[in-house]
C-alpha cells in the first residue's frame, strides 16, 4: 500500500514541475536538482545507513517507496517550492513558500511513517523540518552560485 501511495506522489510531483510555469531555465533547474539530489542522497545515507537515526523497512515494496521519496519526491517538491516563489517576492513570501514547502515534505514523512516505510529511532520531525528548509536555502545557494559563475555578463 506504501509503494502505491508513494508512487502516486511521485507522479503527482513529476506532473506538476512539468505543468507549472517555472521562474527558472531549464538549465537552472537541471543544476537544482542535480544539486539538491546528490545532497540528499549524501545526507539520507549518512543519517540512515551510518549514523542510524533513521530506520526503514525491510519489504522490498516498502523499501522501493522509501527509495522513490529519497530520490524523485524531495528534490522535485524543493525545486517546485523554489520555482514557485516570484522573483520580485518580498523576503518574507519567499520565507514564507519555504515554510510551506517544507511543511509539505513533513507531510510525506509523516505517509511513510504512518504505513511504517521508515522509523525515527534517534531523530524527530523537527529535526526534517529544519533539513528540508536547510535544503531550501542550499538551492537558493545553488541558483545564486549559478547566476554568479555561468551567467556572468563579459566586462569589456
Amino acid at each position: 500500500m506504501a509503494f502505491s501511495i508513494v508512487f502516486f506522489i511521485a507522479l503527482v510531483c513529476i506532473t506538476t514541475f512539468n505543468a507549472m510555469n517555472r521562474q527558472y531555465s531549464k538549465m537552472e533547474n537541471s543544476a537544482l536538482i542535480l544539486s539538491v539530489f546528490i545532497l540528499n542522497i549524501n545526507w539520507s545515507w549518512i543519517i540512515n545507513f551510518e549514523l542510524q537515526y533513521i530506520t526503514y523497512s525491510e519489504s522490498p515494496l516498502n523499501f522501493a517507496a522509501y527509495v522513490i521519496h529519497r530520490t524523485i519526491i524531495i528534490p522535485l517538491l524543493v525545486v517546485i517550492g523554489l520555482n514557485s516563489i516570484p522573483q520580485a517576492a518580498s523576503m518574507g513570501r519567499k520565507l514564507f513558500t519555504v515554510l510551506i514547502s517544507s511543511f509539505v515534505l513533513l507531510l510525506v514523512i509523516m505517509v511513510l511513517q504512518k504505513f511504517e516505510v521508515m522509523k525515527y529511532e534517534n531523530w524527530n520531525a523537527i529535526y526534517s523540518y529544519l533539513y528540508y528548509v536547510l535544503l531550501h536555502g542550499f538551492g537558493y545557494l545553488v541558483l545564486y552560485c549559478y547566476h554568479s559563475w555561468v551567467l556572468k555578463e563579459v566586462k569589456s
